[in-house]
């Protein structure tokens, strides 16, 4: 597929190409606009109002209009991206990495299947919940009216709704004497509304003998007045005529007796007695006994089997016998329990497949969690890291993803304290790599996600992704975005295991165009071949003979071409040249050695002169041709490095620093791209070299 990026950030236009199911590497400096395209592609497929933000800067202040576009020549529905956007935001739990262990590590499309099969025979379970629209309802008032009748290990406790409204009687029903006249507003079904009314104008009977409400004289009734509050408390009377309406509305599902009995302890004048209590406490009892049985029925699926359990011995020991439940052996009570228990046995006439189905599940399960244990925990050992990982299930679907020290036995609480940034960085490649798979997003995006690690490391995080035989991303189509070398020289050059699977790309943005060259085997060269490259080319003879001294410097030949070499670049006259291997003060070259040196440089390049060429070193002018001409920016700074090479006079450190390293760096490399080939050199670098040229 083909990307097409304008006007993002410090990207005018450009094209770049990604192969499908395979790993796209594309190696930029940086400045080159790697993660400009990475936000440009998450923007385009997820949120298009968003790529204003990417609105060049040359461009927000200013009277031309332009509008970030990135356009895909293959639809991409979804893509997720690593980032650093993407590390911040990753939340390491207090308890677990990662939330959502089960959809990523359990929830297979295998395993999904194997659901769906189990669900299916239970199914006839679900029908008596789904066709019985009052079930729900039922559960879910016996499940109210039970912490209203709260119990102690001594029976009903005192500090029940139900205790304390009849602990001196049903007062709704028995209004005393001298509150008689209140009885309709008491036995409304807004009395607690009234009571609250009732209570804050009482305040104001203080204020004058006349009714705070109408302005009736009240002196002959203020202390009746005041006594509804003393005598009914509206928390009480609210939670009391809750539970007498649950008791009503259930009424039904209760037994004939225990429907008198509960209405003549509820409707009682005086309070409880023991026996009444006792009742209560059994109605309790088997209220909560009922509902354990209707909700494990409600709930039942998959995971409501233990492993090793036996299915038959659990499906039956699920039947309700309504025997045991005589407060509860009314019709409507029987027919329900009746259609569940025919429901079980439907269910047991099949019970060998469904044991089988789940025996086949948990076998599933445990070879997934043992699999990604292993492959995580490999990746931890082969990187270095001195932690191992769990998956545990905690009930039902709580699948856990726990960490541990490998010199500890216990579970680390809290890693995101204890975990360094490259620990985290690598725990969150490795979970965003699961998070893909679980995904499975059309296109995954790697934004520079491995250069921050050491060498081993990296080689272990890139066959953990794409490995042969580990690789979870190893056909999936990737873009790595990265200014590392390393991944391309072991996926291009020195893995055959990742042959035609990676495609590598070079890119540069020069001028605002963003650009992209190919990186095959041929181009990752070591030094001395790029060196013996220049030399057979139709470069400029200076610059072959800042290479064939580089040639002997990787080669470690310091002999008198090498020393003539050195003393050119030092631009020594021949009288002054030195040989660095002599004490100092006795260090004039000898003419046998210089003549020596002479002859060999001569047959790499015959056009060689000792004179002539240091005439030319010691020519400005020369030189800033040379500069303006030369065929690369790394031959430019070759060039500009013989221009300032004394004292660097008024260039700057940063600038000085740079020109120095490059001109090391490449001896610290085994492989590298061909700087003929391929502009390694940031813009800014060059432009204040062409700053002091025209200087």
């Amino acid at each position: 597929m083909q990307l097409t990026i304008t006007n993002c950030n410090n990207i005018d236009s450009g094209k770049i190409e990604i192969t499908n199911n395979k790993l796209n590497i594309k190696f930029g400096i940086n400045g080159t606009g790697k993660s400009t395209i990475a936000r440009a592609i998450k923007y385009a497929i997820d949120s298009p109002q968003l790529l204003n933000e990417l609105i060049p800067f040359k461009h927000r202040n200013s009277e031309i209009q332009v509008i970030p576009e990135i356009t895909i020549s293959e639809e991409i529905k979804s893509v997720l991206i690593f980032n650093e956007e993407y590390l911040n935001q990753f939340l390491f739990k207090e308890d677990e990495l990662i939330s959502n262990s089960y959809e990523i590590f359990i929830n297979t499309p295998e395993y999904k299947s194997s659901t769906e099969q189990i669900e299916q025979v239970l199914s006839e379970i679900k029908k008596i919940f789904s066709e019985n629209e009052d079930l729900n309802k039922i559960i879910s008032d016996f499940e109210n009216l039970s912490k209203s009748f709260a119990t102690t290990q001594t029976g009903l406790s005192k500090s029940s709704a139900l205790y304390k409204g009849l602990k001196e009687g049903n007062k709704i029903q028995h209004i005393p004497e001298s509150l008689k006249g209140y009885s309709k507003l008491i036995k409304d079904k807004n009395c607690v509304n009234w009571l609250d009314w009732q209570n804050k104008g009482e305040q104001f009977l203080e204020i004058s003998d006349d009714c705070p409400y109408c302005t009736s004289p009240t002196t002959e009734n203020k202390e009746t007045i005041k006594s509804v509050s003393t005598f009914y408390d509206k928390n009480v009377i609210k939670n009391f005529t809750v539970i007498i309406e649950a008791l009503k509305n259930l009424g039904e599902y209760f037994s004939e007796n225990a429907n008198l009995t509960l209405q003549t302890i509820t409707e009682k004048q005086t309070g409880l007695d023991e026996s009444e209590m006792n009742y209560i406490v059994v109605i309790k009892q088997q209220i909560d006994d009922l509902l354990l049985k209707l909700k494990a029925l409600k709930e039942i699926s998959s995971v409501s089997f233990n492993e090793n359990e036996k299915v038959e011995e659990k499906l039956k020991n699920l039947k309700i016998n309504i025997e045991v439940f005589d407060r509860f052996k009314a019709e409507k009570t029987t027919s329900i329990i009746q259609s569940l228990n025919n429901s079980l046995d439907t269910v047991l006439e099949k019970v060998g497949l469904l044991q089988g189905e789940i025996n086949k599940q948990k076998r599933l399960v445990k070879i997934l969690i043992e699999k990604h244990r292993k492959s995580i925990n490999s990746f931890l050992t082969n990187a270095g890291y001195k932690y191992t990982v769990e998956i545990v299930n905690d009930n039902l679907n709580n699948y856990k993803l726990l960490l541990r020290h490998i010199e500890s036995d216990s579970i680390i609480n809290g890693g995101k304290q204890h975990l360094s940034f490259g620990e985290k960085n690598a725990f969150s490649l490795v979970l965003f790599m699961y998070e893909a798979l679980y995904k499975k997003p059309d296109l995954i995006v790697l934004d520079d996600p491995i250069s921050s690690f050491d060498k081993s490391k990296k080689y272990a995080i890139i066959d953990m992704l794409f490995g042969k035989k580990n690789g979870q991303l190893r056909t999936k189509s990737v873009l790595m975005l990265t200014h590392d070398l390393d991944p391309i020289i072991d996926t291009v050059k020195v893995l055959k295991e990742f042959n035609n699977l990676c495609d590598a790309n070079f890119l540069t943005t020069k001028n605002g165009i963003l650009t992209e060259t190919k990186i095959k085997k041929q181009n990752l060269l070591s030094f001395a071949q790029i060196c013996k490259n220049v030399l057979k080319s139709d470069f400029h003879d200076i610059i072959k003979l800042i290479y064939l001294r580089r040639h002997f410097e990787i080669i470690d030949d310091l002999g008198n071409e090498y020393e003539i070499l050195s003393n050119l670049f030092h631009k020594r006259k021949r009288e002054e040249c030195k040989d660095q291997r002599k004490e100092i003060g006795n260090d004039l070259m000898s003419e046998s050695d210089f003549n020596s040196g002479i002859n060999k440089i001569i047959e790499l390049i015959p056009s060689f002169n000792y004179v002539t060429f240091l005439a030319k070193l010691e020519d400005i002018k020369t030189l800033k041709n040379l500069y303006n001409s030369a065929e690369n920016s790394y031959s430019k700074l070759n060039i500009f490095r013989l221009i300032y090479n004394e004292k660097f006079s008024g260039v700057p450190n940063i600038l000085r620093k740079f020109i120095n390293e490059t001109f090391h760096i490449e001896n610290e490399l085994i492989c590298q791209l061909d700087p003929n080939e391929y502009d390694l050199i940031p813009d800014f670098i060059l432009e204040e070299c062409d700053k002091f040229i025209l200087e």
